[in-house]
């Protein structure tokens, strides 16, 4: 997996406009972490990475129920917390990735 070079990581963060949104994801998965343990890896380490296919097409379809239905949130759930789901998983299965590339 690559990973952004140093030259990216220099470049002036004041202007980034993604920060806000990373940051904030950062934190939920950190929060979501230590609520949970890593359940994650844990998942993934028994029933293989099928488990991060299911997890991201469950929140494939529920974004896809949700704009179909043209409702931005169904009962706690609204379109930015499934779209923040689906990045974190995204998120989940980079990192687990990187930790196991050498198996």
């Amino acid at each position: 997996m690559r990973l952004l070079n140093t030259q990216s990581k220099e470049l002036n963060t004041m202007n980034n406009k993604f920060l806000e949104y990373t940051d904030y994801l950062a934190d939920v998965l950190n929060q979501k972490n230590l609520a949970y343990g890593d359940s994650f890896s844990k998942s993934l380490d028994e029933d293989g990475l099928l488990v991060l296919k299911i997890r991201l097409g469950d929140k494939f379809n529920r974004i896809s129920s949700l704009i179909k239905r043209g409702e931005l949130k169904e009962n706690d759930e609204s379109l930015e917390d499934t779209l923040l789901d689906l990045a974190g998983y995204s998120i989940l299965g980079l990192k687990y990735l990187k930790e196991h590339e050498n198996e």
